[in-house]
């Protein structure tokens, strides 16, 4: 990987905010011992370059209610994360943000044309599940 591609993911991608929701989606893989679920939902695994891209979490239980958790987001490359988006507690099971409007950085023009994974981690009632969204910034 590009070293500089992973310290500009690192730097660019650290903003918070919240805004609307998206149309493509991710869900979390249950488990048996999983008592929560996880879906990631964006305006697409397309991402542009300097460009507004919206993206929701929701964390529900086994019978689709939303649950208070922890969200850790970040950016994965070849099974490594190469960027921290945030961590966020949602009380009502759902976290809205949009990446490249002021006070989170879009994505760098360094990530273009690298398949990456859009990752929520979230944590609830001692459980944890996770939904990975490929992106392909253009």
């Amino acid at each position: 990987m590009r070293p500089l591609l992973a310290a500009l993911l690192l730097a660019v991608l650290a903003g918070c905010g919240g805004h609307k929701a998206a149309t493509t989606e991710a869900r979390s893989t249950p488990s048996a011992a999983s008592s929560i679920r996880v879906k990631l939902t964006a305006d697409s695994h397309r991402p542009r370059v300097g460009k507004p891209w919206h993206y929701e979490v929701r964390v529900t239980d086994a019978a689709g209610r939303p649950v208070p958790a922890t969200v850790h987001l970040q950016i994965v490359f070849g099974g490594a994360a190469v960027g921290q988006i945030g961590r966020h507690r949602v009380k009502n099971g759902v976290w809205k943000e949009t990446i490249g409007v002021p006070g989170n950085p879009p994505f760098p023009a360094q990530a273009r044309g690298i398949r990456l994974i859009f990752q929520a981690v979230a944590n609830a009632r001692g459980h944890t599940a996770k939904a990975n969204y490929w992106i392909k910034v253009r």
